[in-house]
């Protein structure tokens, strides 16, 4: 990682991570969404309790149609270009938190969600599930308190290497689009199987 240009790089410990303040925040919903994005990943490789989508009735396909990929981003009010910008290199991380205004201080601008991700799977919904995986497994992430008291979760992923931390994702998510995202997931088997 000798060149880099166009990769943007972060502290190793980053002062916008509260460690003392994240206890706080853990409650059953954190308990669904750690189960959800670390243990149960969708990302089946990433873990021996992985649960690949389909076996939620979404289709061996899902992630070649736009259905759940509209979805979730629509659950988000993300803006794909906008306020959900991807990399296909992580040679363009630095210009894409630039187009999706998440560099130097990021965390700083909660105002609306947003995503910059570098693709790391096959495509962008595995690849930001995995991202989201990572920040919270490493605990690369820190709570803060949004308008009409919703809690909103910073986080951020990457590769630490010769004393740098080279960013591969950066995400400003309410805890309620985390849960929603599940309850998204999930709902196609209780439509399935007939559930409310």
């Amino acid at each position: 990682m000798a060149e880099e240009n166009g990769i943007e790089v972060a502290p190793v410990n980053p002062g916008w991570i509260k460690k003392e303040k994240n206890t706080k925040y853990m409650d059953l919903d954190m308990l669904r969404i750690f189960t959800f994005f670390v243990i149960n990943t969708p990302c089946t490789e990433m873990s021996s309790s992985g649960i690949d989508v389909s076996t939620y009735g979404w289709g061996t396909k899902a992630w070649r149609t736009n259905e759940l990929k509209n979805a979730l981003l629509k659950a988000a009010s993300l803006k794909r270009g906008e306020t959900f910008v991807v990399a296909k290199k992580t040679t363009e991380m630095k210009k894409a938190c630039e187009k999706c205004k998440a560099k130097k201080n990021f965390h700083d601008d909660r105002s609306q969600e947003k995503i910059v991700i570098y693709k790391s799977r096959g495509n962008e919904c595995l690849s930001k599930f995995n991202h989201i995986r990572n920040s919270l497994a490493h605990g690369r992430f820190s709570f803060y308190e949004g308008k009409d008291n919703q809690v909103i979760i910073v986080m951020e992923d990457g590769v630490k290497h010769s004393g740098k931390f080279y960013v591969r994702s950066r995400m400003i998510l309410k805890k309620s689009t985390l849960i929603s995202w599940i309850d998204l997931l999930e709902k196609k088997t209780l439509i399935s199987t007939g559930g409310d």
